[in-house]
């Protein structure tokens, strides 16, 4: 009675070995795994290459893509714009059994706020053909701006000198009227 459903697990199993599978293994990688920028000034960007390997049989087609990840490394937050980073190109068809390369560029606003941050962000490449199960790589990137702010305009400074001109110039024009009304009778 006990060889009855041992039995009946392996022609189960046999049968479904033996159908075809509607999901793809995974045919397709990311190099590198990690990326580090580290002293990126706010005003500045950082531009690096991700290679993908295409490992399928027939030529397809990968999209680029940013992702928050579930879980972060310690210490760092959630990249704050996912507009900050540009893929070229966003999508990309790579050759069977071939590798392709696209170029990232992380350009963080010139502002002193963001100095001194450490983020962390995933860039995803997915396969365009989607089957019924579809495998993603996430590439980790993860930032690090300079605690220097890029030094640009001090807009308090550019306002002060504006008024400061702004009072000579009537100084100016407040003497000479001065002087004329004076001379005339």
């Amino acid at each position: 009675m006990t060889r009855y459903p041992i039995w009946l697990t392996i022609a189960l199993l046999f049968a479904i070995a033996s159908l075809p599978s509607t999901a793809k293994a995974q045919s397709f990688g990311v190099s590198p795994a990690e990326l580090r920028v580290d002293g990126l000034l706010p005003g500045e960007e950082a531009e690096f290459e991700l290679t993908i390997y295409n490992h399928y049989d027939a030529a397809c087609t990968f999209a680029l893509s940013t992702s928050h990840p579930w879980k972060r490394r310690p210490g760092r937050i959630d990249f704050p714009d996912d507009s900050w980073i540009g893929f070229s190109p966003r999508q990309i068809e790579v050759a069977a059994n071939s590798q392709a390369t696209v170029r990232v560029t992380v350009a963080i606003p010139s502002n002193r706020k963001w100095a001194g941050r450490d983020w962390e962000v995933w860039l995803g490449v997915t396969p365009g053909e989607k089957e019924f199960l579809v495998a993603n790589c996430y590439v980790r990137l993860l930032v690090s701006t300079s605690t220097q702010a890029q030094a640009g305009p001090d807009v308090g400074l550019i306002a002060g000198i504006a008024i400061g001109i702004l009072l000579l110039s009537y100084a100016v024009y407040y003497s000479r009227h001065k002087i004329k009304s004076k001379h005339q009778p």
